[in-house]
């Protein structure tokens, strides 16, 4: 059978340990951004260590173009907050900059729990900048909402909302946006 015509998303489904490496790799060579939303519900439904740490690895060392805006589509899709959350762990291993879309990870910076504060705040630390002033200013008002909202979050993600806070103001402060 010619290479062409194998299906590397089938072959990463398969029992057999072989056919996934083989799926793997022709993703690797020949992968496009179009299997990206099937990629990653294949790696959220993993029950394997090895083979989850595989896929997680192949699809946070992706560098096709576009691939920064499919990764946001995709998380914009997705509803479950869960699912979200190991999407947005691959995200701060891919080294990517996704600084257009502060405000979206300051969001979902609130959902869940404190694991998923984590891996949002991890993204929004790696931001590069340049930031549109009125997303800056967009996400202040974001986590002052939250914050001033009586809600029972537990301490350490508290800990981490005052350090997304602090990361928000001292950005504002580094790009010379003054708030009266």
């Amino acid at each position: 059978m010619a290479k062409n015509s194998i299906d590397p998303l089938a072959l990463i489904q398969n029992d057999q340990d072989d056919l996934f490496q083989e799926g793997i790799a022709l993703l690797e060579e020949k992968g496009n951004l179009s299997q990206l939303k099937e990629l990653v519900r294949i790696y959220v439904g993993e029950a394997s260590p090895s083979r989850r740490t595989a896929l997680h690895a192949l699809l946070s060392s992706i560098t096709k173009k576009g691939i920064r805006e499919a990764w946001m589509d995709l998380l914009t899709e997705i509803q479950n907050p869960k699912e979200r959350q190991q999407v947005v762990q691959i995200l701060w291993n891919t080294r990517l900059d996704f600084s257009p879309y502060l405000v979206a990870f300051v969001h979902w910076a609130f959902e869940g729990d404190y694991q998923n504060t984590l891996e949002s705040l991890t993204v929004i630390e790696q931001m590069e900048g340049p930031f549109l002033e009125e997303h800056l200013l967009e996400a202040q008002c974001l986590i002052q909402e939250h914050l001033g909202e009586d809600k029972k979050e537990g301490e350490q993600k508290q800990r981490l909302l005052g350090e997304l806070s602090l990361w928000v103001a001292q950005t504002i402060e580094r790009n010379d946006l003054f708030i009266d």
